[in-house]
């Protein structure tokens, strides 16, 4: 799945027409705000590879992804992505829908980290009280 599949998923949440020339200053954003969620969202994309047994993510720049790109993160994020890509684009245009949508992405990835299952790890005892 590339960036521009959640780009596109991002414009029909907002009811946008999906045609290059309606939506040049959408396309000039997305990259930006995809790769400020993708930087969000790694730390969970990595839990969750590591719960599933799923390769490594591959490496991505931090401050642009373009259209072209593939998404790098699991497909389980694109709901996720296309929900803040969305919310994202119209925070100055609409704010009721953009905090709509924002919920909806808190919401979607709150239900994939409730879903990476605990790991056990040793405990550092830094009050020394033996």
């Amino acid at each position: 799945m590339t960036v521009k599949d959640i780009f596109v998923s991002a414009l029909c949440l907002l009811a946008e027409s999906t045609s290059e020339a309606d939506t040049e200053d959408y396309a000039e954003r997305a990259p930006y705000l995809v790769a400020a969620f993708c930087t969000e969202a790694q730390d969970t994309d990595e839990a969750l590879r590591v719960a599933t047994g799923a390769a490594e993510a591959p490496q991505f720049n931090a401050v642009y992804i373009s259209l072209e790109d593939d998404f790098p993160l699991l497909k389980r994020f694109t709901s996720a992505a296309a929900y803040y890509l969305a919310a994202m684009l119209v925070i100055d245009e609409d704010e009721q829908l953009s905090d709509r949508l924002y919920d909806k992405y808190s919401d979607a990835m709150s239900t994939i980290r409730q879903s990476i299952p605990a790991q056990c790890e040793s405990i550092n005892d830094s009050y020394c009280f033996s």
